[in-house]
């Protein structure tokens, strides 16, 4: 008989079965841009201004019009399908990038800004959609379509900012901009075509007025909140391993400290097609949510490189994880024909708990040290144990209602 860990791993050999290995590579390098416009777009800015007050408030009006623009795109893909809403989102977003990189340095603060803003609204939404494809796609595989989904995203947030930072300093600012904007055409677009997109149902008529069961609209919210305290978690912790780094000396070794902890994240979101499923939900929340809050601390009191390692790879081993189970329990929550626009929801999530993970780290980082820069990184750990604890009361509730 072929042992646990053989199936497990091996269960990863549906997915091109289902999907084709022409969606798995197009929902891979089609959500790189992702990762990368917010610092593409930062850079640029800086460069072309000579401001980093300019190139910050740039890539902020990215990420929040990215914030704004995916649950609009989800909402409304969930009506019309995906397909017309990627591609007007590839046409769009090219343009703006288009017109930004030509205008950076030439058009007013303002209007770059603007741009920025408009770059980050229309950014093809393919990670999410992705996972609304997996939902209807393989029911049956979802934990390992969903472990897939995590280690792409973590593997796009380690190589994303390297390559435009790679190909800002060897070729130029503008060409980062312009490598984006090639991904976008090239791969959202394929994923847009492919005919996965039919798979997704589609909420043509308004829906009833009436409102979800408590339960439910509890656990959704559970998530929300989790997502924006994984945010914050992210961008607290690339922050304060920055900080970290300039203060023992090695400066340039900031995002190197963070991309160990995403690895070790990878691997072990990978490997949770092992955990049997009668290890429930909440249960696998509770634990990571302990997990990463040891390594929170640990970096708080870390001294040196050695304890620093550490406590990333024992932070980065269960956020993977949590990542994969919080998007777990949207997909389980939502109704037919509404999981675009809560997984994007959930990802916006995420965008705007990084944006106020790295600017109170970077606050607290500069005034108190760069110890204080990781108390962000507890905090949004305990929020996710205090999630992990009403998620957990609340379906238990659920349950017995249902029994009775």
């Amino acid at each position: 008989m072929p042992s646990p860990t053989s199936v497990g791993i091996r269960s990863y050999r549906a997915l091109p079965r289902i999907a084709g290995w022409d969606y798995l590579v197009a929902t891979s390098l089609g959500r790189l841009p992702l990762s990368m416009v917010p610092l593409a777009v930062l850079t640029l800015v800086t460069s072309a201004t000579g401001s980093i007050a300019v190139g910050g408030f740039a890539a902020a009006a990215a990420a929040i019009g990215e914030a704004v623009g995916a649950p609009a795109s989800g909402a409304i893909a969930d009506r019309i399908g995906q397909r017309p809403v990627l591609l007007a989102g590839v046409v769009v977003h090219v343009a703006l990038l288009l017109l930004l990189t030509w205008g950076a340095g030439h058009v007013p603060d303002g209007g770059a800004v603007a741009l920025a803003a408009g770059i980050g609204l229309s950014l093809p939404q393919v990670g999410a959609f992705s996972r609304t494809r997996w939902l209807s796609l393989a029911p049956d595989d979802l934990p390992t379509a969903f472990a897939f989904e995590g280690v792409i995203d973590e593997i796009s947030y380690i190589f994303g900012p390297a390559i435009v930072g790679l190909t800002a300093a060897f070729v130029s600012p503008q060409a980062a901009t312009l490598l984006a904007g090639a991904l976008v055409v090239a791969f959202a677009t394929q994923f847009a075509v492919h005919r996965t997109h039919r798979s997704v149902p589609r909420r043509r008529q308004a829906p009833p007025r009436t409102t979800a069961p408590a339960g439910r609209r509890t656990l959704l919210v559970t998530a929300l909140v989790g997502m924006l305290a994984m945010g914050m978690f992210f961008g607290a912790s690339q922050t304060g391993l920055t900080a970290f780094a300039e203060r023992i000396g090695i400066p340039d070794a900031g995002a190197l400290l963070y991309a160990v902890m995403a690895v070790g994240s990878a691997i072990t979101t990978l490997s949770m097609v092992l955990v049997p499923e009668r290890v429930g939900t909440w249960t696998r929340w509770s634990v990571a949510a302990c997990g990463m809050a040891v390594g929170a601390l640990l970096m708080l009191v870390a001294d040196d490189v050695v304890w620093i390692v550490g406590a990333g790879l024992i932070a980065g081993a269960f956020q993977g994880p949590l990542l994969l189970t919080i998007f777990r329990v949207v997909g389980d929550a939502a109704d037919e024909g509404r999981a675009g626009i809560l997984l994007t929801l959930t990802t916006s999530g995420i965008v705007l708990g990084i944006a106020a993970g790295s600017a109170l780290s970077g606050l607290l980082a500069q005034n108190l040290g760069a110890a204080a820069g990781f108390a962000p990184v507890l905090t949004a750990t305990l929020v996710l144990l205090v999630m992990g604890v009403v998620g957990a009361a609340t379906a238990t509730g659920r349950a017995r209602t249902a029994s009775r």
